[in-house]
């Protein structure tokens, strides 16, 4: 049952005699945007944007406050469907590393739809990292349905390096450039580079990307208090959402993957241990921020 944002706003919409593309132009966002506040898949956001609602619909502050209330209490109810998993989702689903990949394989595809070959790799290359590095990684899952996931590599120096510049793809991401991280070497630190965090578009909105966000942050957290820390942090944004998110983590934007004349969208983002723990998410969590700041002063 769609939610009373969903119903109202789609009736505003058609009383006007408005298509969806008038009604973006209009409210100044794009189709789908409107589409996915028709469908209760996300609400409208942004002083801006509330104000064009108000105006081209003729909504009131009062209106717009139950929609909102009553959408938030779906959301909040939908929330508690969506679980983090890790390597013990294998075995309770009877699933391997291999069956798992093509089912990320999928995953990604469907979320980037730009998506190179080089730049996603194949299943024959990432079944063994998975299986080398089942702390890695986490999924998503709604149901048992696979719907989002956060996976990092641990590269060499030199590997992480040519992440920087672009000139290393994910396709050629083998085992013999990874650092395994080991609670016997709290002198050593670590470059992560984060392959993936993305969520499937029918399940885009905040409580379950928020769910993932959080275990990713939980996983640094964890392996600070063990004497585990990352000296440097990367990864390439394909979506608009993933360069917000990187930036939301402090991370600045320090190049683009392929020719600058490439027009699709692969932008890499760096930021050192030191830096993004005060400023990002991670300073969010004191005792993180705190720990972080003590290694790398």
């Amino acid at each position: 049952m769609l939610p009373l944002m969903s119903i109202q706003l789609r009736a505003r919409r058609e009383a006007r005699g408005f298509s969806q593309e008038l009604a973006a132009e209009r409210l100044g966002v794009d189709k789908d945007t409107v589409s996915r506040w028709e469908r209760g898949k996300n609400r409208p956001l942004g002083v801006a944007v509330l104000e064009s609602l108000k105006a081209v619909y003729d909504v009131s502050q009062a209106e717009l406050d139950d929609w909102f209330s009553e959408w938030s209490t779906k959301r909040v109810r939908e929330i508690d469907r969506y679980f983090i998993r890790g390597h013990e989702f294998l075995a309770a689903s009877g699933m391997d590393e291999e069956a798992l990949v093509e089912k990320i394989i999928e995953l990604d595809i469907s979320m980037i739809p730009t998506l190179t070959a080089i730049d996603e790799g194949t299943l024959e290359q990432w079944a063994p990292i998975f299986q080398a590095s089942p702390l890695t990684w986490k999924l998503l899952t709604h149901g048992e349905k696979i719907v989002g996931y956060w996976q990092y590599v641990c590269l060499e120096d030199q590997y992480f390096e040519q992440v920087k510049n672009g000139t290393l793809r994910d396709s050629q991401i083998v085992l013999p450039m990874l650092e395994f991280p080991c609670f016997l070497s709290p002198e050593k630190t670590y470059k992560m580079y984060v392959v993936m965090m993305g969520v499937h578009n029918s399940h885009q909105f905040f409580g379950p990307g928020g769910k993932l966000i959080n275990s990713l942050i939980r996983e640094i957290e964890r392996a600070a208090a063990n004497g585990l820390f990352f000296s440097e942090f990367a990864t390439v944004a394909y979506t608009a959402q993933g360069i917000s998110l990187c930036k939301n983590f402090g991370l600045k934007h320090i190049g683009h993957v392929g020719s600058p004349k490439c027009n699709s969208m692969a932008e890499i983002f760096h930021g050192t241990g030191g830096k993004i723990a005060q400023v990002g998410h991670l300073s969010k969590i004191p005792g993180l921020a705190r720990a972080y700041k003590d290694r790398f002063r």
